[in-house]
């Protein structure tokens, strides 16, 4: 009886030597050590390529990526409903227009106590201010829109012109355009796309919202807005452009075929244009937007943050993912494939340049990361958004799509919009002056 017990426990002590040691291996997804698992909700493009590379450079922290739909086609709504219910992920991403609307409904928690403040030097000061809003930070600038103009390198050549520099400028080149070559116009003023008539607006001086005084003051019919609409209402009345939604099938057409020779957009447009215009790779080049009498300017055209909603699970291992995106070369280098969008962070500007010529073939030789440096430096810090302005596209644009193309319809889709902004504010609550 002895024996038989002897021999059963050295077949036990083994087996629980090798299960001391397992529990003390720290293995991958067990135990104490387990990775923090974080949810990433966007749309953009790259979003998983970022989480696949975080993923394999980082063992502490798994990035599990979620896409939602864009946030003005119903992300965003999705997110203020998971925060709402109690169910909000780890980090999304919200457009610069929209993150005043979150911070006032109180969706996101400020970063301030997980060192955001010591980055902000990193970006420029008016990219700073899109998330720096009542005295703290509620989001770290992933990617920016200076406004540039792409123009058919090729066809420019044949008809004998050059980039303009001035609006002056680009009004005499759409008459030459329009009067010996009929059939083709100098650009397309999109119809669909609230945020590019803000970031024209925004290059030309205007102020749509200013809450310096403690108040909402809304204004999209100023001196300088009058000027920006006056302009291009001229543009599309005299048919030196045409007037229709961009990347519809209408202007995909007049890309493809060449008779649309220029593209106002972001440098995350050149994705855009590479899957509308697949065949045109090396016909364009990146220019700055013409300028204004003032001197030379850009307003923005979208680009993203990253944020940390209100009642996340892990803010601390969100904040390092965010911090990852927003500051690493290397994840620059994950999206420069799929995403052609200008980093926030000016530390990053000369590797996003030679990463994406070097990623991309379409985009090499097209000098956009010269030009859109050149843009990034010339935004008006002055711009600032209002605390609704999801809804507030969405106005703008149906503003937009009624009165663009009758007289003074830019002018009057703006009277309008404004008008309808201010009823709008006052409803919720708002203090807006007469």
């Amino acid at each position: 009886m002895f024996r038989r017990r002897s021999r059963r426990a050295i077949r036990i002590v083994p087996l629980l030597m090798a299960a001391l040691l397992l529990a003390s291996c720290a293995v991958p997804g067990t135990g104490e050590d387990r990775p923090v698992t974080l949810t990433y909700w966007s749309w953009t493009s790259g979003s998983q390529e970022l989480a696949d590379r975080f993923n394999a450079t980082h063992d502490h922290i798994r990035v599990t990526f979620e896409k939602v739909p864009a946030g003005t086609a119903g992300g965003y709504s999705k997110m203020f409903n998971a925060v709402k219910a109690g169910k909000a992920p780890d980090v999304v991403a919200v457009e610069y227009p929209q993150l005043p609307g979150f911070v006032t409904q109180q969706v996101l928690q400020p970063l301030d106590p997980y060192g955001v403040t010591d980055l902000g030097d990193q970006y420029p000061d008016w990219a700073w201010r899109q998330v720096a809003l009542g005295g703290q930070v509620y989001g770290l600038p992933m990617n920016i829109g200076p406004t540039v103009m792409f123009y058919r390198t090729d066809l420019f050549a044949e008809y004998g012109l050059t980039p303009p520099t001035t609006w002056e400028e680009f009004r005499t080149t759409a008459e030459t355009v329009a009067a010996e070559h009929p059939g083709v116009t100098l650009t397309n003023f999109g119809t669909n796309d609230a945020a590019l008539l803000a970031g024209l607006a925004w290059q030309a001086g205007a102020r749509w919202f200013d809450s310096g005084s403690g108040h909402w003051q809304v204004d999209a019919t100023d001196e300088a807005g009058a000027r920006f609409a006056g302009y291009w209402e001229s543009l599309v009345d005299d048919g030196l452009v045409t007037a229709r939604p961009t990347f519809a099938e209408q202007h995909v057409t007049q890309l493809q075929q060449g008779t649309s020779l220029t593209v106002l957009a972001a440098p995350w447009t050149a994705a855009n244009i590479q899957r509308f215009a697949p065949d045109l790779a090396g016909r364009w080049g990146a220019a700055p937007l013409p300028a204004w009498p003032e001197g030379p300017a850009s307003g923005n055209y979208g680009g993203s943050s990253l944020a940390v909603p209100r009642g996340a699970d892990h803010p601390e291992e969100a904040m390092e993912f965010i911090r990852w995106v927003s500051t690493s070369p290397d994840a620059v280098e994950a999206v420069a494939q799929v995403n052609t969008s200008y980093p926030a962070n000016t530390t990053l500007t000369d590797h996003w340049g030679t990463a994406i010529e070097a990623a991309n073939p379409y985009v090499a030789g097209m000098d956009l990361p010269a030009a859109a440096g050149a843009a990034a430096r010339t935004v008006n810090p002055a711009w600032e958004w209002g605390p609704d302005m999801t809804e507030g596209f969405a106005r703008l644009v149906d503003e937009a799509t009624a009165w663009i193309g009758r007289p003074e319809g830019i002018r009057t889709a703006l009277a309008r919009w404004q008008d309808a902004t201010v009823d709008q504010l006052r409803q919720r609550g708002f203090t807006v002056p007469e």
